[in-house]
Formats: C-alpha cells, sequence, structure tokens
C-alpha cells in the first residue's frame, strides 16, 4: 500500500485543464470570443474564472439593459473579501481545490 506523501513547501502551481458544463451556444460564444481576441477557449475560460476569483467570487446577473453587473449593491462592493461570510469562505475552497 502506498503511503500519504508529505506536504510540500515550495508547490509549483502549474496550468491545468479540466472540462466545464455550458450549453452549446455558451460554448460557441465562448469560442468566437477567444477568437477575437487572439487566444483559445482553454485559456480565455482559465483566465475569465482566475478574475472571478480573484474578484471574490461575486454574484453576477443580467440588468434590464442587458449588460453584466455585480448583484451586490455598491455598498458591498468594496468590501473585503474577508468580510464577505460564507460565500468568501466557499470561494476559498473553490480556489484550493
Amino acid at each position: 500500500m502506498s503511503r500519504i506523501p508529505p506536504r510540500q513547501l515550495n508547490v509549483q502551481d502549474k496550468d491545468r485543464r479540466f472540462y466545464v458544463a455550458a450549453p452549446s451556444s455558451v460554448y460557441l460564444k465562448l469560442q468566437h470570443e477567444a477568437i477575437t481576441r487572439g487566444t483559445d477557449l482553454w485559456t480565455l475560460g482559465g483566465a475569465v474564472l482566475t478574475d472571478w476569483l480573484s474578484a471574490g467570487c461575486p454574484d453576477l446577473r443580467l440588468s434590464d439593459s442587458g449588460e453584466t453587473e455585480n448583484s451586490l449593491s455598491p455598498r458591498h462592493r468594496h468590501r473585503s473579501p474577508a468580510s464577505q461570510g460564507v460565500r468568501n469562505d466557499q470561494c476559498k475552497a473553490a480556489q484550493h481545490a
């Protein structure tokens, strides 16, 4: 039986590919956006997820004008991630998974 390896002090944070599920229309829109930005779907998708996690996993929704907006009130948009409670803890768990 193999043993659990010890934790390392310096872990390399290398790029990894993984699958996500989305409707075909979303896949095609993301593919098109990647092409217009001169990159590939994997890199653009990873950049979007990275920025979302770095922003503290904000809830996003479409406004009446069709533009994406943060669903937090302007007062809450400037709160530190540590003050966002359970949602921030869930986000941290996702970052370390």
